[in-house]
């Protein structure tokens, strides 16, 4: 089977963990046999191609005002505009319309397309192309992705995102069938009235676990409690809420490793806030597998409604317990006693639970444990498989 997956970003410009989904999708089907092809984003003024393991990507021109990966520094005006021409970027249409032909797939799976716009939709559709979308975010229905506002999660659409978001709304008819990362943003979609014609389905994002289970690194009665936070370094990710916990902690009773980048601003802030403190530590961008296992227990504080959550079942894979937020998707990745869950609008809990660990520290152990097991449930082989089963059903409608 030839695949061409679309996404905004590909290695080397993957930040998040949609685009690491899609890169693990790709390189799972080359591993079953099948070519992937890759269309994503570049930042030459020119196409350009590579082979990564195995996976040909073609490397777009954006056709829009800037770069926005990951955050950009723009003016109200200038995002207000990008954002609008993203509601149907043609140019962006017509250079994922080139490549199609050039490709002749089998099957089209779209994944986060800021950048390129649900124009590519239309691409596929009028070459009569099967067409699979995985909802990653909240896209197609807020133009941040987020629906969260104003230090808040929007209880529904307001009246500037459901504007912006017709064109979006409508191109959904072109889709044959709809991937979720969680029963959570799947269901959100289709009570908005998306995807009706789609056959939908939730396909849990896979994590390849290290061959290896990590050796016992929890200390039980020694040693600070080694405290992480992975991901992007923005408000709605809750950071700052994880920061005024730790402070609170005593000094030197645990070290906090912060890893990931994202709005400049909001960085600087909290490292003037953490300048003083040697047991915070910044680490910048790192891979996953380097940095889980150094962990005793991830946080994940999110103020928004995370659709899935990977670096959850990241965490669980490295055998690393996990705090995190009952918001969004999240809550759907937990069995057993593999962390704690907790309302972040109860700005005392997360600090209640990380003193509850520091005074019990063997309680970790059998997180730990717990935490192997739920990595179970979201291998890669399970993942693929219900990609391939989404595929192999919109090519037979």
């Amino acid at each position: 089977m030839i695949v061409a997956i679309v996404s905004s970003l590909y290695e080397p410009y993957a930040y998040g963990g949609a685009e690491r989904v899609a890169q693990s999708v790709a390189e799972a089907l080359v591993g079953k046999g099948h070519r992937v092809h890759v269309i994503c984003l570049g930042k030459s003024k020119r196409l350009e191609r590579a082979e990564v393991n195995g996976v040909q990507v073609h490397y777009c021109p954006l056709r829009n005002l800037y770069w926005p990966f990951p955050v950009a520094e723009v003016a109200m005006a200038g995002k207000m505009a990008w954002h609008a021409i993203d509601s149907y970027n043609f140019l962006m249409d017509r250079a994922v319309g080139a490549l199609l032909d050039e490709i002749r797939p089998d099957v089209v799976n779209t994944h986060n397309l800021a950048g390129f716009s649900a124009a590519t939709w239309a691409a596929v559709a009028r070459r009569g192309l099967p067409l699979v979308h995985t909802l990653h975010d909240h896209y197609l229905l807020c133009p941040y992705s987020t629906m969260f506002r104003n230090a808040g999660n929007c209880a529904r659409q307001c009246l500037h995102c459901w504007f912006a978001s017709m064109p979006r709304r409508a191109m959904t008819k072109y889709v044959d069938g709809v991937i979720g990362v969680s029963r959570f943003i799947l269901d959100r979609h289709l009570e908005h009235g998306l995807f009706t014609q789609a056959r939908a389905s939730v396909v849990y994002n896979g994590y390849r676990a290290p061959d290896r289970p990590p050796e016992a690194r929890i200390r039980a009665n020694s040693g600070p409690l080694r405290i992480g936070f992975l991901g992007s370094l923005i408000p709605t990710k809750g950071l700052d809420r994880l920061v005024d916990a730790f402070l609170g902690l005593t000094p030197h009773a645990a070290e906090l490793r912060i890893a990931g980048e994202g709005d400049p601003i909001y960085e600087a802030l909290l490292k003037r806030r953490t300048a003083s403190r040697g047991d915070v530590h910044w680490l910048g961008v790192v891979r996953p597998e380097a940095f889980l296992p150094q962990l005793d227990v991830l946080v994940v504080p999110s103020l928004y409604r995370e659709p899935m959550g990977r670096v959850v079942v990241e965490a669980f894979a490295h055998g690393v317990p996990v705090i995190a937020a009952s918001r969004g998707g999240i809550p759907e990745l937990f069995y057993g006693e593999c962390g704690w869950l907790y309302d972040p609008d109860d700005q005392e809990r997360l600090p209640a639970i990380l003193k509850q660990i520091l005074g019990k520290r063997e309680t970790l152990v059998a997180a730990r444990k717990a935490a192997g097991e739920a990595a179970l449930r979201f291998t890669c082989d399970a993942m693929v498989a219900g990609y391939l089963d989404q595929y192999q059903a919109v090519i037979a409608r």
